[in-house]
């Protein structure tokens, strides 16, 4: 009898063994699932703070072109008012010498010395020309020798009081805005008179 309690007791304990081995074996099949779940738990986490940071910078960027939108227009506003500041100022200086000008057309109406009234009247033309160098613009020296950049060349005459290629009467003032031309001068230009030495000359180069 002690031989088959003892042969009961061995297969109890090799039973208990199997049992602890089985055990094993599910409990290191279900921790890879765990680890997995945490992974997942984890991914999640991690896309719901990128879809936060996304939205965020999604506000962000619409705030940051509504923006540049408003900068944009009110850009545009100061530079349709500092044009008509810039052009309002050039009326009022303007306007004074109109009513100077008016002044003397209405006093020409009545006026028995012409004397004064073609005072009246270079007094006027000296106010506008003061007006276009506070603006910027100046008059084209006309004088001496011809420059093609600020001259244009509209007679040429013969001359032998002059020496050739130089200015001998302006036909209408040239004007330069801040250094640029913006209108040459017009003028009439000498030239070499030729002389009947030099024509006979040049028909014995013909022949």
């Amino acid at each position: 009898m002690s031989e088959e309690k003892k042969e009961i007791k061995e297969e109890k304990i090799e039973e208990k063994e199997e049992q602890k081995e089985e055990k094993g074996e599910i409990e290191e099949e279900e921790n890879p699932c765990k680890d997995l779940e945490k992974e997942i738990e984890e991914l999640k986490e991690k896309l719901k703070r990128t879809e936060e940071i996304a939205k965020n910078l999604s506000v962000a960027y619409q705030k940051l072109e509504e923006e540049f939108e408003n900068y944009k227009i009110r850009m545009r506003r100061e530079k349709e008012e500092a044009k008509d500041e810039g052009a309002l100022r050039v009326i009022k200086s303007f306007i004074e010498i109109v009513d100077n000008f008016e002044q003397a057309l209405e006093s020409a109406k009545t006026a028995t010395d012409i004397n004064a009234f073609i005072k009246g009247v270079q007094m006027i033309h000296y106010q506008l020309n003061r007006f276009l160098q506070e603006h910027g613009m100046e008059k084209i020296e006309a004088i001496g020798e011809f420059n093609p950049v600020e001259h244009e060349a509209i007679e040429t005459v013969k001359s032998e009081e002059h020496e050739p290629n130089t200015i001998i009467k302006v036909l209408q003032t040239g004007y330069k805005f801040k250094g640029k031309v913006i209108r040459p001068a017009r003028v009439v230009v000498a030239i070499r008179e030729e002389k009947e030495e030099d024509m006979d000359r040049e028909e014995k180069k013909d022949k």
